[in-house]
């Protein structure tokens, strides 16, 4: 059950922001915590990675939303990818469990676990994204069939004695 065209670019594009801003500030907090660097510049940087992930995340929301009713349905119904898009949905699942964790449980001996799980879970949406959209793409290229052939038939002005197609042979005649 392929996206449509202007669908599917939004949510790429969202992935992709939501990855980059997420693997960004897993860097930035790393740097403010070094002697070397000028951490008051690093910590503005994270805070700043930090809100434009939260934010992409709340439209990755909506977007995962809309996908229940456009694609997963549907794919369910025809049993097409199920297991790599469960994988996807407990994937997508765990991360905002686990968002939700991090912003609202206020235990501190909970919050590193929370942390490294979001973490490690976020930096496998590639791969899972990835694999989802080549195994559906395989699927349905096996599945598809082949288009029909159809002959081309050349106009001429030199009649021929016996024409290509069975149906000029009428119009042949008349023109004689």
């Amino acid at each position: 059950m392929r996206l449509k065209g202007a669908f599917r670019f939004a949510l790429y594009t969202i992935f992709g922001l939501l990855f980059a801003s997420g693997a960004l500030w897993i860097y930035a907090d790393q740097m403010k915590t070094r002697s070397e660097a000028d951490s008051e510049a690093w910590q503005q940087a994270s805070a700043m990675l930090l809100s434009a992930h939260g934010g992409t995340a709340m439209i990755t929301l909506m977007l995962l939303g809309a996908l229940g009713p456009m694609h997963v349905q549907r794919a369910w119904r025809a049993s097409r990818n199920r297991a790599t898009g469960v994988l996807s949905i407990a994937l997508y699942g765990l991360l905002i469990a686990t968002a939700f964790g991090l912003y609202y449980v206020g235990s501190e001996a909970l919050r590193p676990w929370i942390s490294t799980v979001h973490i490690a879970f976020g930096l496998g949406v590639p791969v899972v994204l990835t694999a989802h959209i080549v195994v559906g793409r395989s699927s349905v290229a096996a599945v598809r069939p082949p288009l029909p052939t159809q002959h081309a038939v050349a106009a001429t002005l030199v009649p021929a004695e016996t024409p290509a197609d069975a149906e000029l042979l009428p119009l042949m005649s008349k023109v004689s």
